[in-house]
Parts: C-alpha cells; sequence; structure tokens
C-alpha cells in the first residue's frame, strides 16, 4: 500500500494506491458484489473484479461503495465511507481471472486521498499498521465468536436434552396415574363383589341357623310333647266317657 505521484495517465490529481473491499451494484435492487480497491482519486476509483457475465461494462453505470482512509495529524487515520455513482471508463483484462475497472465519479470526493501531506513511508506503515490491527482483532472477535457459538451449541443441546428427559417423565407419569386409577377401579369393584357375596352368605347362613334353631327347640322341648301327650289321653277318656253316658241314656230309654 503506497502513495505515488503522477503518472503518465491522462490523471492530472495524484492517486492513493491501497487495497481495501469494495461494494459495487450494476443495477438498481440488486445484490451487491464484492471487489478490492487499486486506487483513487477525488474524481474516480480503480478496482479489481472477476471477469464474466456480473463484470461492469463501459460506459455502463455503476453504484460503488467504499471507505478512505483520511490522515490526520495523530499518527492514524479516519476512515471516510462514501457511496458514489459511478461511470465505468475502462475494463482492462489482467489475467483469465481477474479484470480491472476504472470508474469516474459523478460526484467528487470532498478530499483528494492521495495529496494529504504525508510521505509515501508514513503513508504505507500507517496503512500497514491498521492493517495489521485489524486482523488481530477480527482473530480475536473470531475466537470470541467461536466460543460463544460453542457455548450457545452446548446450552441448545442441553436444553434440548432437558425437554426431552421432562417429555418423557411427564409421559411415564400419566402412564403410571392411568395405570393406577385403572388398579383401583378394579380393585374397588372386586371389594365390591367380595362384599356382595360375603353378605349374601351371611345371611344365608343365619336364615338357615334361624330356621334349624326353631326346629330343633320343639323337638327337644319335653314339657310340650308331655303336655300334648296329657292333652290327647284327656281328650281319648272324655269321648269314652261321652260313649258310656250316651249309651247308659239310651238303655235307660228303653227300659222306662
Amino acid at each position: 500500500m503506497s502513495r505515488v505521484g503522477k503518472t503518465n495517465e491522462k490523471r492530472a490529481e495524484q492517486r492513493l494506491r491501497y487495497r481495501w473491499p469494495v461494494r459495487f451494484a450494476v443495477k438498481a435492487g440488486q445484490k451487491p458484489l464484492s471487489g478490492q480497491a487499486v486506487d483513487i482519486t477525488s474524481r474516480g476509483m480503480a478496482f479489481l473484479y472477476h471477469p464474466g457475465e456480473n463484470c461492469p461494462r463501459p460506459d455502463q453505470l455503476i453504484t460503488a461503495n467504499f471507505g478512505t482512509p483520511h490522515f490526520n495529524a495523530h499518527g492514524s487515520f479516519d476512515t471516510v465511507f462514501f457511496n458514489r455513482v459511478g461511470r465505468v471508463c475502462r475494463v482492462d483484462s489482467l489475467s483469465g481471472k481477474i479484470s480491472r475497472v476504472a470508474i469516474q465519479f459523478a460526484e467528487p470526493l470532498f478530499f483528494k486521498p492521495g495529496e494529504q501531506n504525508i510521505s509515501d513511508s508514513d503513508a504505507q506503515q500507517r496503512l500497514e499498521a491498521k492493517a495489521r490491527s485489524v486482523i488481530k482483532a477480527r482473530q480475536k472477535t473470531g475466537t470470541r465468536d467461536e466460543a460463544l457459538v460453542e457455548a450457545e451449541n452446548r446450552a441448545r443441546a442441553e436444553t434440548q436434552r432437558w425437554v426431552k428427559t421432562e417429555k418423557e417423565a411427564q409421559k411415564k407419569v400419566r402412564a403410571c396415574a392411568k395405570q393406577i386409577a385403572k388398579v383401583r377401579a378394579e380393585a374397588a369393584g372386586e371389594i365390591a363383589r367380595v362384599s356382595a357375596e360375603a353378605a349374601n352368605a351371611i345371611a344365608g347362613i343365619e336364615a338357615e341357623f334361624t330356621a334349624k334353631a326353631a326346629t330343633g327347640d320343639r323337638a327337644k322341648d319335653p314339657g310340650v310333647e308331655k303336655k300334648n301327650g296329657k292333652q290327647d289321653a284327656g281328650q281319648a277318656r272324655d269321648q269314652r266317657l261321652l260313649k258310656k253316658v250316651d249309651s247308659f241314656i239310651t238303655d235307660k230309654s228303653k227300659v222306662f
């Protein structure tokens, strides 16, 4: 990365050479494409892109988004971002895979990037130092991002396992509760059946016992048998006496 002075090209303004990304769109609403800046002035820039269907063509208008270093007096620089419409002046084929696209801005930049009162070596050092710091920052951020992604993946996996375990536990609890309710219902039915059968058996035994007790009392009571016998004997004597009286009366009537 370096800044050079005037060249044999038609550009009268000094240009700044640097390798920063450029995003551009050939058509309105098109997804931006990515190229790499080669050099820039306040009136135009050149960038590298792959030849092919999407490569800009001469006299075509494109919209470019890019950043440009603006050096300050503190040994560093600020990055100024621009959005410019430009007309393609030239497309040079550098190889079968790379083309150099030069565009002219419809509106110039507010400063001249190649003429900032800074030496070539100082500009080179600042740009390289900035590039190194950006690389280090990306590496650190990438490490943190990877650690964060890994932690998120572990947490997500753990959450999924917990949800699965919880669902399985709830399923088992519902199955156990259903089984317990079924057993309880079956037990209640069985208890009711056994209770009814026991009550019927007890009632039958009590009735049979009562009947046998009543029959046995009558058969075993001697007073009742003796009384009944006396009654029967008395009735027989009375009948015989009545017959004798009747016979006596009958005979007497015959005499008198």
